[in-house]
């Protein structure tokens, strides 16, 4: 008995061929693109750099653990791929911002170690994967803590001086160094 012809293989290879002329957008590559800040230890530099590597392969591939160190302001995705050392795609545009950069803000994010601190909006972005802007802090003018939130987690304020805990304020009056 003789199999219908959508069972050939002539035929399914026709099939994926004309699947692939009508749908080409569909089939690209992703990639995770980072937004870092590098310390140099040994030169005593400080830079932000937009990459396709993660945080812990720039690291090594730059120089090792012992001169550097990163840690990561922001990521988002990028479609296509870097294999000809193409650099990794722009950071996305916000998309209606409530805040802009140099804003100073106020945490509202509950049960957080953040909560109720201010801080200054360094970077703004939009986060496809959750559908909303994140937003970049730094804290303090000593400790330059960095923290990202989501817009609903902030609230604008006029405040010039960052709110700082207790035991920090401590720290800060006797002298004490960590």
């Amino acid at each position: 008995m003789r199999s219908p012809p959508y069972q050939s293989g002539r035929f399914k290879i026709g099939l994926l061929f004309a699947l692939l002329v009508i749908f080409p957008f569909s089939l690209s590559a992703e990639y995770r693109a980072y937004l870092i800040e590098v310390y140099d230890h040994i030169a005593t530099k400080k830079w932000e750099e937009r990459t396709g590597f993660s945080p812990d392969k720039y690291v090594l591939t730059h120089g090792g653990g012992n001169r550097l160190s990163v840690f990561t302001k922001a990521t988002w995705v990028c479609y296509g791929d870097t294999s000809g050392y193409t650099p990794a795609c722009p950071m996305p545009n916000p998309i209606k911002p409530r805040f802009k950069v140099g804003d100073r803000v106020r945490i509202t994010l509950d049960k957080h170690i953040t909560q109720h601190m201010v801080g200054t909006v360094e970077l703004v972005y939009y986060q496809k994967g959750v559908k909303s802007n994140v937003y970049g802090i730094r804290f303090g003018d000593k400790r330059q803590m960095y923290n990202r939130y989501f817009e609903f987690d902030l609230v604008k304020t006029g405040e010039t001086k960052t709110i700082q805990n207790k035991q920090a304020i401590t720290a800060e009056a006797t002298g004490a160094t960590q």
